[in-house]
């Protein structure tokens, strides 16, 4: 597609949190002295060695993203050689939808195009398989365990840790539905093993009590939606800031997979379980998300037809996206100002010794003359 879009209105949809460098790229750098990065989330307001990390990580993240860009540059142009470069495509698009909500990512500075769309992924709810239906009936309390394919099946997370995820599990006093992929349908004790699942349908049951889960975006955005509270075992990138949000919010308990052991994973599910807290404060999130006044399809519609009404709405795009970072930093004008007043101190300086120097003259020459 990257041939064709160039030459018409287009938009960009991010599938994860807004990336600082997509967003400068798009006229609209984010300011990391309370903007996090992809990597952590600190509390409001940074302390100077929050913002550290913050800047730190901002920029490793946006030097890996540049050099991903110009990786992709090199491929295109070997068949496109007469394409733009990557980075000025994304400059030319004309309208940004990012995966964010304000309950989850909190207030962000977007420009007019660039629009919050998180919750895309919530549909309908489909009926649940006859096993499923049955598994969740009565009032016992349900977990549900589901991880994205960024892990294990990407190799992210080892055999044995796998195994002592369904050890921990299988010795609950509760039903547990465990998603793993290439897994066929049965149920061995407490535990309903499946390969595939109406996520949602599952997390918007009144019994599922917990959602042991990656953090991911998306998974994320639907437990939030139902009010569902979360065991967070992240590995990687975004996964990581998500979860300590989410502990800091008191809507879950984050553990680690390097020092994760059954014991930490069981007394997870019962403190999340039996302390009301963890349900009555994500069911507050859940009310937040929730209250818009318009569903996040209705926007991304909206937007895309007026983006086709108006050729790509140049009204809305920020002279910022053709700035140089000097420009937007004002460092040339720092620059000036500083040579400005370094100048005038050395002129002042200097007229001030060219004064005193005169009247050390001028004294010897008066005293030579009395004398």
């Amino acid at each position: 597609m990257y041939p064709i879009l160039h030459e018409m209105p287009f938009a960009l949809f991010s599938t994860t949190y807004l990336n600082p460098c997509q967003s400068a790229r798009f006229g609209n750098a984010q300011n990391p002295a309370y903007v996090t990065s992809g990597v952590f989330h600190f509390p409001q307001p940074f302390s100077i060695l929050d913002r550290f990390k913050n800047v730190l990580s901002t920029v490793v993240m946006c030097s890996i993203y540049h050099w991903m860009t110009y990786q992709t540059e090199k491929e295109v142009n070997k068949h496109f050689s007469e394409l733009p470069p990557v980075s000025e495509f994304e400059r030319n698009s004309s309208l940004h939808f990012v995966t964010v909500n304000h309950a989850l990512d909190g207030p962000l500075p977007l420009l007019p195009n660039q629009v919050a769309v998180g919750g895309l992924v919530l549909r309908p709810l489909q009926p649940l398989p006859k096993d499923i239906a049955e598994f969740l009936a009565g009032e016992e309390p349900v977990i549900y365990v589901g991880f994205g394919i960024s892990v294990f099946n990407s190799n992210s997370i080892s055999a044995d840790k796998e195994e002592l995820l369904i050890a921990a599990l299988s010795k609950l006093p509760y039903k547990v539905i465990l998603k793993l992929a290439g897994q066929k349908p049965k149920k061995i004790g407490n535990i309903l093993f499946h390969n595939d699942v109406p996520q949602q349908t599952i997390l918007a049951h009144p019994n599922v009590k917990v959602f042991v889960s990656h953090c991911g975006l998306a998974g994320t955005q639907e437990a939030v939606y139902y009010g569902v509270p979360i065991i967070a075992l992240p590995a990687m990138w975004d996964q990581l800031k998500i979860s300590n949000f989410l502990q800091q919010a008191g809507v879950a308990v984050a553990l680690s997979w390097d020092t994760l052991t059954e014991e930490d994973l069981q007394d997870a599910i019962e403190e999340v379980i039996l302390n009301p807290s963890y349900r009555k404060k994500m069911a507050d999130m859940s009310l937040i998300y929730r209250d818009q006044p318009d569903t996040p399809l209705d926007r991304a519609v909206f937007w895309s037809e007026y983006m086709a009404r108006h050729k790509g709405a140049p009204h809305l795009q920020s002279p910022a996206r053709r700035l140089s970072w000097i420009t937007l930093l004002h460092v040339d004008l720092i620059a000036i100002t500083l040579l400005a007043i370094c100048s005038t101190f050395w002129a002042v300086k200097y007229i001030l010794k060219a004064i005193k120097r005169r009247n050390r003259n001028l004294s010897i020459v008066n005293k030579k003359k009395t004398s």
